[in-house]
């Protein structure tokens, strides 16, 4: 088993198990090959230890860094848009809300803000129409994704959104700073000090 083969459901199971400071390291082993495999523990329990320490590595969390211009899931297919200041606003609140609810438990939603649908025809893709209310089935396809490509893929909107946003912020802070009472401005003003410091 490697990374580019766990897909992003599988991960968000893995994640609870792997955090959990309760269990042993053999015991997060065996759940999260339960996680892979759809094995129960009791199946796994019987393995011989040297087969459960193949899965070892996983705790290692090492995969290949990749920048995918599409990706293809459950027959359907997607470009990412790294062009972020392409981003319909809609689309950079959506995922600016995603992230602020937990990254990790919503990488299938914040990836869907960043996707195109695509149609193959031949050789070539053409771009459809994003729809919003498809989001959420468009967020299930992501759950059946590779997980390394969707994580690689939010870090950098997430670096992207929080970059951006400071710049927002501090845009604001000076384009009103004539046009707001001083009380509107300093709570603003502290809302783009504290963005810098925590990134929320």
């Amino acid at each position: 088993m490697n990374w580019n083969k766990i897909t992003v459901r599988q991960y968000q199971q893995m994640l609870p198990i792997i955090q959990n400071e309760s269990f042993t390291e053999l015991d997060k082993l065996v759940k999260v090959i339960c996680v892979l495999t759809g094995l129960s523990e009791d199946e796994v329990d019987s393995w011989p230890l040297q087969k459960v320490n193949e899965y070892k590595h996983l705790f290692e969390f090492d995969f290949k860094k990749e920048a995918r211009k599409r990706i293809k899931v459950n027959g359907r297919y997607y470009r990412i848009n790294w062009q972020i200041d392409k981003l319909p606003a809609a689309r950079y609140i959506e995922a600016k809300t995603f992230v602020g609810d937990g990254m990790f438990k919503n990488l299938h939603r914040l990836m869907a803000s960043c996707v195109i649908p695509q149609r193959k025809v031949g050789f070539m893709y053409f771009d459809k129409k994003y729809n919003a209310a498809e989001h959420e089935k468009y967020a299930t396809d992501m759950l059946d994704a590779p997980f390394p490509f969707v994580y690689n893929a939010c870090v950098f909107f997430y670096l992207v959104l929080m970059e951006l946003t400071k710049s927002i912020l501090s845009y604001s802070v000076e384009e009103l700073k004539d046009k707001m009472n001083s009380q509107d401005l300093k709570a603003l003003t502290l809302l783009s000090q504290n963005h810098i410091v925590t990134g929320k």
